[in-house]
């Protein structure tokens, strides 16, 4: 009886790492106006910020039904396999909750583990990959469970935002409130701090708050593995990390792209950093 792991679609986790680690992802939704798409399935982070710069009206989202969740740890646990379900922060989204009624629906028949991350994108995928690494070399589920948990508490997100409307807009903006009503020109950095978004600090310029983003980045001599994400800018993201292998040439340095969902409240021209400390 092996263990799966199950997360959602804010992971924004590259579909290679996905399949190559047999991680499956039940996906939330974008509205535009009335029309759906699940994000990752039918429009993907191109399409998405490509419509985003186009629409005067933000796009909404949407956490997965119980139903999709309850249909997902079925199908998933269809040859005995037990499952650790890792999910975005509690404090951003109701995506957990969601999970955790499905889980009480396939109770006692399927043993699912759920797992608040306290992170979205990429640090959540992090935490993931990490509990899929221990999955897949035979781990135990509380050894699967143990390695996901040790793994939050080794991963730091930092994001820098163009601007910070579409978090106002999309009621996720959380601590950083404190950086409205700065000055015009504010370019803000932020972090995901126990589960929601935080302020970091502010800068004046773009090329100032790439620069810094670069600095953090550069810090990092402890991660053993990095994304540089980006949300419509990858040629920003790309120059990042050659300017990076250098600095940090025992981190496995990756190409990330913020996804659909994250992507409604980061807005386009985004650039984060995510980053897993060696234990």
């Amino acid at each position: 009886m092996a263990v799966r792991i199950v997360t959602d679609s804010t992971c924004d986790l590259p579909s290679a790492l996905v399949q190559a680690h047999g991680i499956t992802v039940v996906p939330l939704t974008v509205f535009f106006g009335d029309e759906a798409r699940l994000d990752g399935v039918e429009i993907s982070a191109g399409e998405f910020y490509d419509r985003l710069r186009a629409s005067s009206e933000l796009p909404r989202t949407s956490q997965p039904s119980v139903e999709l969740f309850r249909e997902t740890y079925e199908r998933v646990a269809a040859d005995g396999d037990e499952i650790v379900s890792i999910h975005l922060s509690s404090k951003l989204s109701g995506t957990l909750n969601a999970a955790s009624i499905a889980r009480e629906e396939v109770a006692p028949l399927i043993h699912v583990d759920l797992i608040d991350s306290y992170q979205v994108s990429l640090g959540l995928g992090l935490i993931v990959l990490e509990a899929a690494r221990a999955a897949r070399s035979g781990a135990s589920l509380s050894e699967v469970v143990a390695t996901a948990r040790r793994a939050m508490d080794r991963v730091s997100v930092h994001v820098y935002v163009d601007t910070l409307e579409y978090l106002q807009k999309g009621g996720r903006i959380g601590r950083a409130r404190s950086f409205l009503g700065s000055v015009l020109s504010i370019k803000p950095i932020l972090k995901v701090e126990d589960g929601e978004v935080a302020p970091f600090e502010r800068v004046r310029t773009h090329a100032k708050a790439l620069a810094r983003m670069y600095e953090i980045a550069s810090s990092m001599a402890r991660a053993r593995e990095m994304f540089v994400a980006y949300s419509g800018n990858e040629d920003e993201a790309r120059d990042m990390i050659q300017q990076l292998r250098p600095r940090l040439p025992h981190t496995d340095l990756i190409l990330g792209e913020i996804g659909p969902v994250v992507g409604v409240y980061a807005g386009p021209g985004a650039i984060g950093i995510a980053a897993l400390e060696r234990e």
